[in-house]
């Protein structure tokens, strides 16, 4: 088992929450070292830029999961996926894998709060 955080649009409720569907979400929780988060084209992603806390949850998926979340973030091209620590709402911190984004931020807009909200559709 891996542990995902989710910040975006693979979050219970969202659009592409599908993708984990079976997952066990542990929690809600922060990235324990500060990020940035932008939109790019009505998507959510995060960069090492030091801007805040990202907010998400997190989600224990199996290595089928896994696979299917790197062709979605276009995992090594797009973005990268990474190990970081992230701290959970009952707060114990687990490392959980995270993408950051590697290409360049083409009309992006930060969110300075790091709390992606899905447009209403």
């Amino acid at each position: 088992m891996h542990y995902l955080f989710a910040h975006g649009t693979l979050r219970q409720g969202c659009h592409n929450s599908g993708l984990i569907a079976g997952a066990t979400l542990l929690g809600f929780a922060g990235t324990v070292e500060d990020y940035a988060l932008f939109i790019i084209n009505n998507k959510p992603v995060v960069t090492r830029r030091p801007v805040t806390k990202i907010k998400g949850e997190v989600y224990s998926v199996t290595e089928e999961m896994l696979t299917l979340v790197d062709r979605f973030q276009g995992h090594p091209r797009i973005n990268k996926r990474e190990l970081v620590p992230v701290k959970l709402k009952d707060g114990s911190s687990v490392e959980a894998w995270i993408y950051f984004h590697i290409q360049p931020l083409r009309d992006s807009v930060l969110v300075e709060s790091g709390v992606y909200i899905e447009p209403k559709s």
